[in-house]
């Protein structure tokens, strides 16, 4: 390819530092170098690209859609050789520059700020970075190397010798109402727990299939032998829980969603035969088991959920707070 042997990673850093700064003196103040090294470097990129990327205004570069192509494939080709280095740093058992760790959106309301902030104080200038997602997102960026643990539902999981999982609790799935149509707690043992077979005509919003809530919720439907009224889906939990507290319909949810609108839901056990319960937990690599950070992370996840579980090890509604 013509000018590949010009084209360097340390000229793409540059560009790209530019790009996002649109001025040179901000860009060489960004990185360490002087605003002349800024500008042989732009101007050598351009050359070796072999087509215009810059406008001259005087002393001020405008970029050209060129260069905003050039950026886009630019931060692509930057973010793929990272991938690709901590990606070979984990098969060696190293620790990656960036502590990527995956979480379900569900357990960022309390569980995973924390959890975060535990690691932070173990690991003094740790670099962390969040990555949300479902479940089988979460679990195909862990095997590609793309996060380095995660934090997900593991009842699902198939078994794999590549990967370890640290079970840290279960939360069981409810029938969520309004607040005023039930209790905003656990229900008590007097209670006696819902029968989904009675809500057939009930409108219920619900959860995509691709997220492990929206499955579980389907097979609870399933084994009380109904056909759910949608009245609306939704493709995050935030958005469904919302929708429940609007009054739009019924919900089956796990009860660590109790956190999102304290006081706002009602959470009411469903009978044994048709219940489900989530199995959370932490998975890493088997090959980092001994890496610094996954340890930091494993410490931290065991201790704050001490704090929020039952003694059967399940998740008590409410416990997130304080």
């Amino acid at each position: 390819m013509r000018g590949a042997d010009e084209i360097t990673l340390r000229k793409l850093e540059i560009f790209l530092a530019f790009m996002r700064e649109q001025n040179l003196a901000r860009a060489a103040e960004t990185l360490g170098v002087s605003s002349v090294s800024v500008h042989k470097a732009i101007h050598s990129l351009e050359a070796a690209v072999g087509a215009p990327l810059f406008a001259h205004r005087g002393r001020t570069l405008r970029p050209l859609a060129s260069a905003e192509v050039l950026a886009r494939h630019g931060q692509d080709i930057i973010d793929g050789i990272q991938r690709s280095v901590d990606a070979t740093r984990q098969a060696a058992g190293i620790a990656p520059r960036t502590f990527r760790i995956g979480s379900l959106y569900s357990l960022t309301i309390s569980l995973v700020p924390r959890i975060i902030t535990a690691v932070q104080a173990a690991l003094p200038g740790c670099d962390i970075e969040l990555v949300l997602g479902s479940n089988a997102t979460l679990e195909d960026q862990l095997a590609a190397g793309e996060i380095d643990a995660a934090l997900i539902c593991t009842h699902e999981l198939t078994r794999s010798h590549a990967r370890a999982v640290v079970d840290l609790f279960e939360d069981e799935i409810y029938l969520v109402t309004p607040a005023e149509r039930g209790t905003a707690r656990r229900d008590s043992p007097r209670r006696e727990p819902v029968d989904l077979a009675d809500h057939r005509d009930t409108p219920f919003v619900v959860l995509s299939q691709e997220f492990s809530s929206g499955r579980d919720s389907y097979r609870m439907f399933q084994t009380a032998g109904i056909t759910p009224r949608v009245a609306l889906r939704a493709n995050d939990i935030f958005s469904l829980s919302g929708l429940v507290r609007g009054n739009v319909g019924y919900a089956l949810l796990p009860g660590r969603i109790a956190e999102l609108y304290p006081g706002a839901l009602a959470f009411q056990r469903v009978r044994r035969a048709q219940s489900v319960s989530q199995h959370v937990g932490l998975c890493h690599l088997a090959s980092r088991t001994e890496d610094e950070s996954i340890g930091a992370l494993i410490a931290a996840a065991r201790e704050i959920v001490s704090s929020m579980v039952d003694s059967d090890g399940r998740l008590a509604i409410g416990a997130g707070r304080g």
